[in-house]
Formats: structure tokens, sequence, C-alpha cells
């Protein structure tokens, strides 16, 4: 016999997506969708579509496509195609057939949340009754109830959203997005292990994996140097890159600073001293050792300023949307931009 309602969260990232719903299902997949590249791949994988590290792991039989590349869902019929089937197959996996209603609650980057509304309702149209689209700072924000005079500083793939929160849903006013952010460190990652070391070899997966594994800045310095293995002109070599990891990751952190003041200068000043105590860096752009630490010296011209790093930042944007979805009763919606099947 089916179930009254199923509440969903879901935080739909550039490079990663997280659904969690409240069945206790929880989900993560990287925000890839592939397709086979002719009928021989399609009759091997037997598939039309795959998702997330399988299709990662076959992608040499696809043509991948990553819908949300730049923090916006690309303006083409076919990318519009693709995230559908990535919403669906995301709210596919906590079998929502078992219930009577199915309402979700989709944290999307900040810039996608009120440009790409539209779209982002359309995929989920086939699959839920209801559903509300905040960005993901606030979703952050809400799921650790910070939601009073709050600086969300969200560090993603491709973009970092910083948004003000002040116990409301937040408008476009009170969000600003950059793209340096985790894909820039990647790329920067490169430039500057190839600029030290002429003919190095290296692919952007690599780049990302050693970010994840190693990544800091200066108040964040590791104790022993970074070594990592890859070729030269062939050639394998092991090779020290922590100053080129230090001034990766540092390359994204005077954007951030910049954009912090102009939210902060540009909110009533009554609130000021709030949002300077009360930041919070999340995304997965939180990890990188001492980086809260960092902006917070950086800001010290400002006053007395304090950044909270968050300790699930994979989780927190869906487990936000999920909590959301379950303690706004669903005849309000319509006032939180609401779309029904």
């Amino acid at each position: 016999m089916a179930k009254d309602v199923l509440y969903i969260g879901i935080d739909l990232g550039t490079f990663r997506s997280v659904m969690v719903s409240s069945d206790s299902h929880e989900v993560e997949e990287l925000t890839v969708i592939g397709t086979p590249k002719d009928p021989i791949a399609r009759n091997f994988l037997k598939r039309d579509v795959l998702f997330g590290e399988e299709a990662l792991k076959n992608r040499l039989a696809l043509n991948l496509f990553r819908p949300l590349e730049l923090g916006v869902i690309k303006d083409t019929p076919e990318d519009r195609e693709f995230i559908a089937h990535f919403i669906t197959h995301l709210i596919g996996l906590s079998d929502p057939e078992e219930y009577d209603r199915v309402v979700a609650v989709i944290g999307a980057p900040a810039e996608a949340s009120h440009v790409d509304k539209t779209a982002i309702f359309d995929a989920a149209a086939g699959s839920v009754n209801s559903a509300m689209i905040i960005s993901e700072p606030f979703a952050v924000a809400y799921a650790l109830d910070m939601i009073n005079h709050t600086l969300v500083i969200d560090i993603g793939a491709g973009t970092t959203d910083l948004c003000r929160v002040y116990g409301t849903i937040p408008g476009p006013g009170d969000q600003m997005h950059t793209g340096y952010a985790g894909d820039y460190v990647d790329n920067q990652i490169i430039k500057e292990v190839q600029s030290k070391y002429n003919g190095a070899q290296i692919t952007k997966d690599m780049a990302r994996r050693w970010k994840e594994q190693h990544s800091f800045v200066s108040t964040g310095a590791p104790e022993e140097p970074v070594l990592v293995d890859f070729s030269i002109d062939g050639k394998a070599m092991t090779l020290d890159i922590t100053d080129c990891i230090q001034r990766a990751c540092e390359s994204i952190v005077d954007p951030i600073v910049e954009n912090v003041k102009v939210l902060i200068a540009e909110s009533n000043p009554e609130y000021h001293d709030e949002f300077r105590k009360n930041m919070v860096l999340a995304g997965g752009g939180s990890s990188i050792r001492g980086l809260g630490a960092l902006i917070e010296r950086r800001l010290s011209d400002m006053g007395d300023v304090n950044v909270h790093v968050v300790d699930d930042p994979v989780r927190l944007g869906a487990m936000g949307g999920l909590r959301l979805a379950m303690e706004v009763p669903e005849e309000m919606w319509k006032n939180l931009t609401l779309a029904s099947r």
C-alpha cells in the first residue's frame, strides 16, 4: 500500500550532486551524463543513457555531457534534455513509486537558481508533484539553522556562490557568483606544474585528484612536501609540486574576498557587524586546508570577522533542501516559487 508523502532534498551541483530523502535514501552522483557514440557502443552498454561514475568508467564509448559545467544549464535543447534525465534519475533512486505524493526542494548554483528555474521545474515535472528551487548557499544556511544575518560562501566546481541570508528566501540582489572555483583551481594546478616542469603531461582529472588530496593555502601548509607521480615527455617522474598547489589554491581567494566586501557593503549597515561575524564557508572548496583562516585574514581590514568552515560540505546542501521540504507547508509554496504537476 502506498505511503503518504516522500520528501526529497537535492543539491544539484556543477561537479557532484546529492539526493537525500525522508525515508533515508542518500545518493551521491557525479553530474555527468553519457550517451553511446554509435550503435556498437549502444549494443555493448545496453543502455541509451549512463550517469555519474558509470558514465566516466565507460567514457571512451560515450559522448559525455556536463549540463551544469559553468554553473548554469547550457541553453541548448540537448542539455535541457540531459538535465531532465539527470534529475529524473536522482529522484528515481529514492523509490518514489511507493508514495502517494513526492515533493522536492532542489538546490542549484546561485545563478541557475534564478536564471534556469523553468528548465529545472520542467526537468522535475515528470517525477514529483511539487518542487521548489532554492540557491545552494541558502540550502546550506538552512541546514545549519543559520538563516539570521549570515553570509554563505559556497565554493563549488564551476562557480563560487556568495549569498546574504536573513530569514527569508534570498533574491538575486543578495547573491553573487564567480568562476574562481574548483575547476579554476584544477586549471591553475596544470599551469603551475607545467611552468615549473617543462614537458609535464597532466590531465584535468589528475589535477583534481591532487587538489582533493593535497590542497592547502599558507595558513594550512602541510608538514611534508607534496610529491606526486606524472610523466615528463613520457618518462615517469615523482616530483615536488607543493608550491604549485599553494599558488593554485590561493588564486581564488582575492576574488572571493572582494565579492564578500561588496555583499556586506551593499547590505543594511545596521547588520554589517552580524554578517562579518557570521560567515559560512561551504562546498567542496571549503576542504582546502587553511582557507577559512586565510579569508578571515584577508578580510581583517573590515573589522572582527569570523568564518565557520562546515563539517560536511558534500551532504549539507541536500540536507538543507530536505529540511525545508519537510518544514515548509506545501500550501505556502506558491509564495516561494512553486511548480506543481
